[in-house]
């Protein structure tokens, strides 16, 4: 924006500018006309009094910037630069490329934030405000994708090419292969910088772990997982340079992530038709790393039952029609039926598959799956005992359709079913962020915040996990969850919380620990909610069963902006008047 009022000075931080937005709100709250007109200025049409994230949009306009998350970004840059290049650098690295769940220079999955586009965005600043990043290193030049500044390090030092990093562990390979930048045009140096490392001795097959997975130069390149990670933009032709090279293009890892994407056979024909020049393809029948089962077999179970595209594929060559889930150890035909897909059904047995017949439970539930009401009614009779089960439920979770759930609801399936493990369709619906199939639910009057014992988690802990948005903003308004909503940040439904009872801010959330200990993932956003529960009385110098402080606790996780707030927290009130006097 170009009418900016406001300059971020060399002073600005994230914690003066959050004390600007909650110093303006007050004055709002207050009545002072002035306040109320600089707001509607840059809000217009908006009469009511305004919440902190209102005020937080308008003050990001005021400084020029088109919304708040702009505007931390902007400063999360700008604090960077401010602790020195090599901190600079560490956050480029760390921001430019996919981790699946890793912590960098860990072998840790699972308390890693996700693989979300606002971390390639915050690492393309970096890059265009400080462009002498790309001339650090030469991990820093290919994740730049910079390859006049590979070639120079390349030609002082040929082992450079296949020299971990000391900030992760990665080689320069596996670092192309993972980078994503939103700018394609930086994206079509790759396939010459991969060349390049492999002409100085780069390893095709070199990887990290997750301390079970392995993920190859080949992994990354074609991406997909279970959060939809985007393919490099230059996929297809790094992936054959790649086998070319010698990467081993029957790769497990590659396989389960693309597995879970669109019904596409793009990556199958590829990794195909490679092994086949090799005469190979035996191997697709035989045990790979990474998959529980033989790949051919495998992928046929995880097409089985919503992709027809890629079950038509794998049976064509040489899938066995009568193999069983890898997970569910079931027919492949019957689960087609349990889900009502006749088209695969047929498949499966024109391929060799024996005909199943189903009864009971199951007979119900493939009814109501090709929605045949009246054949489920009959099944029915006598057999109340059917509507306590949420099979009918999942399988409308799992094919996308609303339709199927709202039959089985008006049949009488329970939207409170579960599983043995506690799972209900509503834990599954919201982690698929199926909103439509969620708001069914909710008014068939499905309990909000079940805890299933899998994991220990409700539906808005599940949308929160897999990213899925619309779910997690609709059941964050209606949650109770405070765990969940501490972890996802929703400061707005915690505040309507904690108006009604205070001491949530110091009872143990749903893990046994209280809400200073339930931070997000990422480090700005934690630091939000730090400042929002230490306003409503959370107590920083608790400690949990480890004996660990918030502060302590954050550390460890990574998050240390929070770790500094909540510790600065601690201190004395006049050394908290001088560290906030210094931040200006």
């Amino acid at each position: 924006m170009s009418d900016a009022t406001r300059e971020i000075t060399p002073r600005s931080t994230l914690k003066t500018i959050r004390r600007q937005a909650k110093r303006w709100l007050k004055e709002i709250e207050a009545g002072d006309a002035e306040a109320i007109v600089r707001f509607r200025k840059l809000i217009p049409n908006h009469a009511a009094v305004p919440k902190l994230r209102e005020v937080q949009h308008a003050l990001a306009r005021d400084y020029g910037l088109a919304n708040w998350a702009a505007l931390k970004q902007e400063l999360i840059a700008r604090e960077a630069a401010a602790r020195g290049h090599a901190a600079l650098v560490a956050l480029f690295l760390e921001k430019s490329a996919l981790r699946y769940g890793v912590r960098p220079g860990t072998q840790s999955w699972g308390e890693y934030e996700a693989d979300r586009l606002a971390r390639g965005a915050l690492a393309q600043r970096l890059l265009e405000r400080h462009p002498e990043i790309a001339r650090d290193s030469v991990h820093a030049a290919v994740a730049a994708h910079d390859l006049a500044a590979v070639s120079a390090w390349l030609s002082k030092d040929a082992k450079l090419a296949d020299t971990p990093s000391e900030f992760d562990g990665w080689t320069p390979l596996i670092r192309l292969a993972f980078t994503r930048l939103p700018n394609e045009a930086q994206s079509d140096n790759a396939v010459a910088i991969a060349q390049l490392l492999f002409d100085h001795g780069a390893d095709p097959n070199a990887l990290f772990s997750d301390g079970t997975n392995h993920f190859t130069p080949l992994t990354g390149v074609i991406g997909g997982g279970e959060n939809n990670q985007p393919p490099h933009p230059q996929a297809e032709a790094l992936a054959r340079l790649l086998i070319a090279r010698g990467a081993d293009a029957l790769n497990g890892q590659a396989l389960y992530n693309s597995s879970l994407g669109a019904d596409d056979i793009t990556w199958l024909d590829l990794l195909w038709n490679e092994t086949e020049k090799r005469g190979e393809t035996r191997r697709w029948h035989e045990p790979v790393r990474e998959l529980p089962a033989p790949p051919l077999d495998y992928l046929l179970g995880n097409a089985v039952p919503r992709q027809p595209k890629r079950a038509a594929w794998l049976l064509a060559h040489g899938a066995n029609a009568q193999a069983l889930n890898a997970y569910s150890k079931q027919s492949l035909v019957k689960q087609a039926m349990l889900d009502g897909r006749s088209d695969l059904v047929r498949l499966l047995v024109d391929n060799g598959a024996s005909p199943v017949a189903l009864d009971g439970q199951e007979a119900f539930t493939a009814a109501v799956a090709r929605g045949d009401e009246a054949e489920a009614s009959r099944l029915l009779t006598g057999n109340q005992e059917f509507l306590l089960s949420p099979a009918p439920l999942f399988v409308a979770i799992r094919q996308g359709k609303s339709e199927i759930a709202a039959l089985a609801l008006r049949l009488g399936v329970s939207p409170d079913a579960e599983t043995q493990d506690g799972v209900r369709a509503l834990h599954d619906a919201a982690g698929s962020d199926a909103i439509e199939i969620v708001a069914l639910l909710v008014e068939a009057g499905a309990e909000i915040d079940p805890i299933e014992r899998r994991y220990g988690s409700t539906p808005l802990g599940w949308a929160r996990h897999q990213g899925a948005s619309a779910a997690q903003i609709y059941l964050a308004s209606r949650s109770r969850d405070v765990e969940a909503l501490c972890q996802a940040a929703e400061i707005e439904r915690l505040e309507a919380l904690f108006a009604e009872e205070p001491a949530l801010a110091n009872a143990p959330a749903r893990s046994g620990e209280p809400p200073l200990f339930c931070l997000p993932d990422n480090d700005t956003s934690a630091c939000d909610l730090v400042e929002f529960l230490l306003a409503a009385g959370a107590d920083p110098a608790v400690r949990n069963a480890e004996g660990m402080t918030p502060a302590q606790a954050a550390r460890k996780r990574g998050l240390l902006d929070a770790a500094a707030l909540l510790e600065t927290s601690l201190l004395p009130l006049g050394e908290k008047v001088a560290a906030r006097s210094a931040d200006g």
